[in-house]
């Protein structure tokens, strides 16, 4: 079957000049992504755009990732670019490129192009990471032609990747709970005024978390007030700080445990 690539070509030629004038766009965006799925659409902190997710999971990974100590950005919907080596690949694994019914080239897309910090050699790297629902991995959950059809296309991906020697990530919703995520928005929102607050930051941390062991039945709030004539600080402003204890990870409470001020905060057990 011969795919036709002009359309795509012309797509990415087009998104290539954004990039090039410093504009980054996801190639799918909310408003123009499948109709009938949940998307969501969010104010970038670390990345200096806004980012589109096509799914619920997409964007529990997002907001994961973007709280991550060694994120630096992310860019998500990325193109994989190169619709010529693209379809090489696929043409040398002996699978059919995607195409729409009349042969027309669609444009694979990764959910993450993460640029972080390597914890092992402290340097830059960039790590793809492509979402699936665990469902659609399973065949007891889904035809095993569906099944076998994602791992295709994403054997195309992480091929393509490794040829740019990034390394590749596939992320389930084993990866990222739901209680997880939802803690970390609620607490995200202290991320853009942080400047109010962030002069008491190391003092805060440390005399939170004593306070947090010394008293586990508290609730967290009542250990919060304690703190105030401490640190000489209002009771917004160490809800503030504790909110960026929790997104920034300088706070080891159990993410799992959906957080409540009037119960106390649970804690990962650091033995």
């Amino acid at each position: 079957m011969i795919i036709k690539v002009n359309q795509a070509q012309k797509t990415i030629d087009g998104w290539l000049k954004n990039l090039v004038k410093g504009k980054y766009e996801a190639i799918i965006q909310v408003w123009s992504g499948p109709k009938g799925t949940r998307r969501h659409f969010m104010r970038g902190f670390k990345a200096n755009h806004d980012h589109h997710f096509l799914s619920d999971g997409e964007y529990r990974n997002g907001i994961h990732q973007e709280s991550l100590p060694t994120t630096i950005d992310f860019f998500e919907q990325f193109p994989l670019w190169d619709i010529a080596r693209a379809i090489r690949i696929a043409s040398e694994m002996g699978v059919r490129y995607p195409t729409d019914k009349n042969g027309e080239a669609y444009i694979m897309s990764t959910d993450l192009l993460c640029r972080e910090i390597d914890e092992e050699t402290n340097q830059l790297v960039k790590v793809a990471r492509s979402y699936k629902p665990i469902d659609t991995l399973l065949h007891e959950c889904k035809h095993p032609r569906s099944v076998a059809r994602t791992f295709e296309k994403l054997e195309i991906e992480r091929r393509y990747y490794e040829e740019m020697n990034i390394r590749f990530e596939l992320i389930t919703d084993m990866h990222i709970s739901k209680n997880c995520a939802q803690n970390l928005k609620v607490n995200r929102a202290s991320a853009w005024y942080r400047e109010e607050f962030i002069q008491h930051e190391k003092r805060f941390m440390p005399t939170f978390l004593t306070a947090c062991v010394e008293n586990p039945g508290n609730e967290l709030r009542v250990n919060l007030e304690r703190l105030l004539p401490v640190l000489g600080v209002s009771y917004s402003d160490a809800f503030a700080l504790f909110q960026w204890g929790i997104w920034t990870h300088q706070i080891p409470a159990d993410l799992e445990v959906l957080i409540n001020p009037f119960r106390p905060l649970a804690l990962k057990d650091l033995a």
